[in-house]
């Protein structure tokens, strides 16, 4: 393991090769590994920012309603984007069949390109937990 940390950009990497390979397994894959890594930059942004994981409900589901409940419309855009690349990650990894992983893949893949793109763009302030709207 390296000294300096995982670089989440690896799993994008990652995705993009796995989205090329023609077997549905490598398919499902990509769009897991896509998922995780929008996952990772926005929990180190919101972290960054004072996002705490609370017990007794998913990380998950708390980080993007940090993202969606945000006054910042580029926030809210973020939490949608995720959202559905959450739901599509939980469909390759848990159901039995996924009739359009082939074309869904390389859309999911260019989601998680258009997040990091707009979270790379947003002002370092956001997403900011103290300005959430329950």
């Amino acid at each position: 393991m390296a000294a300096h940390g995982f670089d989440w950009i690896d799993y994008y990497n990652l995705a993009r090769n796995l989205a090329g390979r023609a077997d549905e397994a490598s398919r499902r894959s990509a769009i897991s590994r896509a998922y995780y890594y929008v996952y990772h930059l926005a929990l180190a942004r919101a972290v960054s920012n004072g996002f705490q994981i609370r017990a007794g409900e998913g990380s998950h589901s708390q980080l993007w309603r940090n993202y969606s409940g945000s006054p910042d419309f580029d926030c809210k855009r973020l939490a949608i984007i995720a959202n559905r690349l959450k739901e599509k990650r939980e469909r390759a990894d848990y159901e039995k069949s996924y009739p359009r992983v082939d074309e869904e893949v390389d859309e999911l893949i260019n989601d998680a390109q258009k997040f990091a793109n707009t979270l790379g763009t947003l002002p370092l302030r956001f997403p900011n937990p103290a300005h959430v709207r329950q």
